[in-house]
């Protein structure tokens, strides 16, 4: 690890409050909601910085030991075609606890487990361009964020060396670079013939970067390239919460974890602020408070929209911290779209082990004026496992077995993510009528994608067919007349802005209405360019731990 300078007490008006009392509950400092990119950084930076921290988990720890990460399609009882290498991450109770609305195909990963989507993760990490936070003033779109390039950029490169980031600096302006990134990935075979193909069209083809160790680093081993990146990492090669925060964390002696706590609404004193949470314990199904003097929500998009709408009282009628009645609206995310490619000059091959580590070559947005532009393309992000053509290719019996397997050596994928508008119609609301397994009021999504969207999409896939057709291969295109979303990269429904009357949080994403309230997931975002969401919420999430902890030394907060 770098050498961090040593982070000074958390100092407070009031010291830690435990059980000072028989039968009275601890009040801890901090209430961290949400255990995942966003919860993991928060709880070990303020841990380390002093504070009484409790970490609530909706879900529980799966062991690695239990990870199906290893196991060949033909192992799993339904091949792989129910994700059954997942289940693990997502409780049954969860398949009928959201409802979609007058929605486009999108869809809303809310996975419950320990880790969150730190478990279950391709772990692309990318920083977000100057001009990324600055829509309105570049391109005259949606809205500036509170917050520039530059203030992010010192705790970009902050979680960068605590997380390990394999990659280098390619000189990009529109993808700017740290100083301490660990070797990259090497290009596979294909890969290389794309970026052949791609440069006289002036794409850029570089190694990715990835929260995953291309050689030992923070106590943890190097990746072992076995190619099941999104099943969970069994040896904590790609960073995860519980391989990585929350040892951190635990050496404190300052972390208290409860595990299988659902949250049900935040409750406030008389003065309307946060005083506790009211949590549901899945095991036993009896419900508690849990009380701190500073909550913070790192729960996701949808589910930290949802516990605030469900969080309503006297002085907060329309949800906790929803004055401006933004909590809900501007959902947006990633769509996306992708293309199955077979290069002749690999096919026919005998087989080699080209499973590496998923994604190790990124192709970033290379038309960096005109909001049509805002797309990217991530490569072979779908394992060497699969023969993805056998179900699109025309015969049967040797004749056809024969032609897949010929075909297979020859696999190239890529997938686009693109930029989506932030609009307010597009929302999360919640059902009061209909309730889960608990008796909470569950979400809904109602989403629809414009026509700058659409615009973009098209874009994209023009694009791939261009990429394609230089290197003469065998296409699959997967288009549909509209685009999917969000890959797991919804953000938006707490947004932070300078405008109370517009926004929900300031700039250190805390609350405009009650000064001890935060949330720094992705639902903090203004807007969203086409990069992965996962760096720029850790990044902002190590940002509020310093303020939080400033705030405190100074009585403030």
């Amino acid at each position: 690890m770098v050498a961090r300078e040593a982070i000074p007490p958390f100092l407070a008006p009031l010291a830690y409050n435990a059980e000072s009392m028989a039968g009275t509950a601890p009040t801890y400092d901090v209430c961290v909601i949400g255990s995942g990119a966003a919860g993991g950084v928060m709880t070990a930076e303020l841990c380390q910085a002093g504070a009484k921290v409790i970490l609530l988990e909706a879900g529980q720890e799966v062991k690695p030991t239990r990870f199906l990460t290893h196991k060949w399609p033909y192992e799993l009882p339904f091949r792989g075609f129910r994700s059954e290498k997942q289940e693990l991450f997502y409780p049954p109770d969860l398949a009928n606890s959201i409802r979609y609305q007058t929605s486009d195909q999108v869809g809303v990963d809310r996975i419950r487990v320990l880790g969150g989507r730190t478990v279950h993760w391709n772990a692309v990490v990318l920083r977000f361009a100057p001009q990324d936070f600055r829509e309105r003033s570049v391109s005259g779109i949606e809205e500036d964020w509170p917050i520039s390039y530059e203030d992010l950029a010192p705790y970009y490169e902050r979680v960068e060396q605590t997380i390990g980031v394999c990659g280098q600096d390619d000189g990009l302006e529109i993808l700017p670079a740290g100083k301490h990134y660990l070797p990259p990935l090497p290009f596979r075979c294909s890969e290389r013939i794309l970026k052949h193909a791609c440069a006289p069209l002036g794409i850029p083809v570089i190694p990715v970067r990835k929260a995953l160790l291309t050689r030992p680093y923070d106590r943890r081993p190097a990746c072992h390239h076995c190619g099941h990146c999104m099943d969970g990492c069994d040896v904590s090669a790609i960073f995860s919460t519980p391989g990585s925060m929350l040892p951190k964390a635990r050496a404190t002696g300052n972390l208290t974890l409860r595990q299988n706590a659902l949250a049900r609404e935040i409750l406030v004193d008389g003065e309307g602020r946060p005083r506790a949470v009211s949590i549901i314990d899945r095991t036993t199904r009896k419900e508690e408070e849990i009380q701190a003097r500073i909550f913070v929500l790192c729960c996701a998009t949808v589910e930290s929209a949802r516990l605030l709408l469900n969080s309503r009282s006297r002085q907060h009628p329309a949800g906790l911290g929803n004055s401006s009645g933004v909590v809900g609206r501007y959902l947006h995310g990633h769509l996306t779209t992708n293309v199955d490619a077979y290069v002749p000059e690999l096919e026919g091959r005998p087989p080699s082990n080209q499973d590496g580590a998923l994604d190790h070559v990124y192709i970033p947005r290379f038309r960096t004026k005109g909001p049509e532009n805002a797309y990217g393309f991530q490569v072979n992000y779908a394992g060497y496992m699969f023969p993805h053509h056998a179900k699109r290719l025309p015969g049967y019996g040797a004749t056809f077995k024969s032609q897949v397997r010929r075909m297979q050596s020859g696999y190239l994928m890529m997938g686009g993510f693109a930029k989506v508008h932030a609009r307010p119609e597009n929302r999360v609301t919640v059902d009061p009528h209909r309730t889960d397994t608990y008796g909470i009021p569950i979400p809904v999504v109602e989403f629809r994608f414009d026509d700058q969207d659409l615009a973009v999409y098209r874009a994209m896939n023009r694009t791939m067919l261009e990429i394609c057709d230089r290197l003469k291969a065998d296409t699959f295109p997967n288009f549909a007349d509209r685009p999917r979303g969000f890959a797991s990269h919804e953000v938006g429904t707490v947004r932070m802005g300078r405008d109370p009357r517009t926004s929900a949080l300031n700039g250190f994403c805390q609350s405009h209405d009650v000064k001890n309230l935060f949330v720094t997931d992705g639902s903090s975002f203004t807007t969203f360019p086409e990069k992965n969401p996962t760096l720029t919420i850790m990044a902002l999430s190590m940002r509020a731990a310093d303020y939080i902890r400033d705030q405190r030394r100074k009585g403030d907060l």
